[in-house]
């Protein structure tokens, strides 16, 4: 039972830890594959003006493009990374500092 506790307890943390994280850089990932994928459409380098021609061409909804997909797989990935993490510091018996 009390290994039950922590599994739950691991999981909802991990999802929870990786679904805001994700949501939070979405924005920043968005420029990023802008900036990879057409350069010279979007500043030739620059986040400040790729940032300020998405904001033109979408408002800010347009961060936020792919983040259903992306939350799809990040939340239940980290969910089950977190729960395998915390069992075996658990199980070494890792000590935190």
């Amino acid at each position: 039972h009390e290994y039950t506790s922590f599994f739950w307890k691991d999981m909802v943390a991990g999802a929870t830890a990786g679904g805001f994280g994700s949501l939070m850089t979405n924005g920043l990932d968005v420029i990023k594959t802008r900036l990879q994928t057409h350069p010279e459409l979007y500043g030739n380098g620059s986040i400040v003006i790729c940032a300020k021609i998405l904001y033109q061409q979408g408002g800010w909804q347009i961060f936020l493009r792919g983040s259903t997909s992306r939350l799809l797989y990040k939340i239940p990935t980290n969910g089950v990374f977190f729960v395998f993490y915390e069992f075996f510091r658990r199980a070494l018996h890792c000590r935190t500092q």
